[in-house]
């Protein structure tokens, strides 16, 4: 192996060091999830909030996760939560 082979070797390998794959599904529920939830915002539509969070994020109506989202929701829209 020569000296510029060496060289090559060693720069792809510190081109790629510190770098994580990729989750190309977990990519595609973000910008998924922020098209709906701009549209939510942008419509003032809590009720596509809700279906966002309960089918696209799993969070069950009563869930810790369920009730947190709900009340940012209704604290960034000047309303109390209930």
């Amino acid at each position: 192996m020569s000296k510029d082979d060496d060289l090559k070797d060693v720069r792809a390998a510190e081109g790629q060091r510190g770098r994580r794959p990729i989750d190309i599904e977990a990519h595609r529920l973000r910008l998924r999830l922020l098209k709906v939830f701009r549209e939510a915002l942008k419509l003032n539509d809590e009720e596509l909030f809700k279906e966002t969070i309960i089918h696209e994020l799993g969070q069950l109506p009563g869930s810790p996760d369920y009730q947190h989202s709900l009340q940012a929701w209704r604290s960034l829209h000047g309303r109390p939560y209930k």
